[in-house]
């Protein structure tokens, strides 16, 4: 006999992880490249609008140099708009700093957060403080690690509030040198590949505060933060969990409008991850169970070929390479599925592609997201508002 019941049942088990996974690298991943596609062969029509913005900017600490930060805003090719600063603790020389912008740009506005605020979260009262400070009705934020590309970044993002009110963009890290920062800029992009994949398909569930605009109707509808005051985190993902819809979010996805994070050092990256682990639970059960099971299926896949790669050792008949080899063959079509996919989006926002890397970085982002999980449920008291003002 060719195959027995052991080699049939993990044959049958990885062709269906195989056919699950091609269908969600072609189907679902590969959404935001055939928009790109067709955005390039003129099939969809985007709108040109220009309202009056609010870009809303919380800087916390003195590790960002506001000179380098804040001229490529302000100096944004758009009619009308403001940019709001909220500090929390800047340095002498980055409070003189930003007086002397505030001198030299007529639409920069500064304001801060209390030093003596108890039982609350310091993020989202910056925000709110920016929000109400604002002047115009509708809002885009960008974080104070983050890096435009283009003097057209408020343009881009902001003509789609013609027929919609929340505009989620995209953010991605620069790779540099060093296994680990190639992994956390595959994570990262990974991650908000997923995001705006969904979005695409019309089931928006999460955004980016670094890359992120809505109208201030949302934010005085769902009375700000209050839903999620209880956490430290959530001011972008969840607030956007509770207010997208199939109806009323646009999706910006251009070269010129993705934003660069600047959270590639481990201290930062293990933050962003540790609070969206935090926050996971709290989003709407349907298009995260689908990104939990798209990782079960990777894992399943996983298992399964490797147990087929073993199973015909010490490879003594011709018999024995048939599980390996049919195990080897859907190994390599998934992975030229990632390549081609991955790569191509990337390559279309103008960022650096992986290569070898990704199976390698498939495999661990399992694990690392795993360990985050578990992380966040040892972490979760520690990000409760009451919690944190009294450490």
């Amino acid at each position: 006999m060719l195959f027995d019941t052991i080699e049939i049942l993990l044959l049958s088990v990885l062709a269906f992880c195989l056919i699950a996974q091609l269908l969600f690298y072609w189907v679902v991943l590969a959404k935001p490249y055939y928009y790109l596609l067709s955005v390039a062969k003129n099939k969809i029509r985007l709108p040109s609008y220009q309202p009056p913005v609010s870009v809303i900017i919380c800087i916390k600490n003195n590790y960002y140099d506001l000179a380098v930060l804040l001229p490529p805003i302000l100096e944004q090719d758009y009619p009308e708009f403001e940019v709001i600063v909220v500090t929390d603790g800047l340095s002498d020389e980055n409070e003189e700093t930003l007086m002397q912008l505030k001198r030299q740009y007529e639409n920069l506005y500064a304001t801060h957060i209390p030093e003596d605020t108890r039982n609350v979260s310091r993020k989202k009262l910056g925000l709110t403080l920016g929000i109400k400070a604002a002047k115009y009705e509708t809002f885009l934020f960008m974080e104070a690690d983050g890096k435009i590309r283009s003097e057209k970044w408020i343009s881009l993002m902001s003509r789609h509030f013609r027929s919609k009110t929340i505009v989620l963009g995209f953010s991605a890290m620069e790779k540099r040198k060093g296994i680990a920062s190639k992994f956390r800029a595959y994570d990262y992009f990974f991650s908000n590949l997923q995001m705006i994949s969904l979005a695409l398909f019309r089931h928006p569930y999460a955004g980016n505060g670094r890359n992120l605009g809505y109208a201030k109707k949302h934010f005085t509808e769902q009375r700000g933060f209050v839903k999620h005051r209880i956490l430290q985190q959530g001011e972008d993902d969840l607030f956007v969990n509770e207010i997208a819809n199939r109806k009323n979010t646009a999706v910006e996805f251009s070269a010129k409008s993705v934003v660069i994070a600047g959270i590639n050092e481990h201290y930062d990256w293990k933050k962003w991850k540790t609070d969206r682990a935090i926050t996971s639970d709290f989003y709407k059960p349907g298009p995260h169970a689908l990104w939990r099971f798209e990782m079960l299926i990777r894992c399943c896949f996983g298992i399964s070929f490797i147990a087929c790669i073993l199973l015909g050792y010490p490879y003594l008949q011709t018999s024995d390479f048939w599980a390996p080899g049919i195990a080897l063959f859907c190994f390599l079509g998934r992975f030229f599925s990632q390549l081609y996919v991955i790569n191509r989006t990337a390559s279309g926002l103008h960022l650096e592609k992986f290569y070898l890397t990704i199976p390698f970085f498939d495999l661990f982002q399992v694990f690392v997201n795993i360990y985050f999980y578990i992380y966040g449920l040892f972490k979760r008291k520690e990000n409760y508002t009451y919690k944190y003002e009294k450490r």
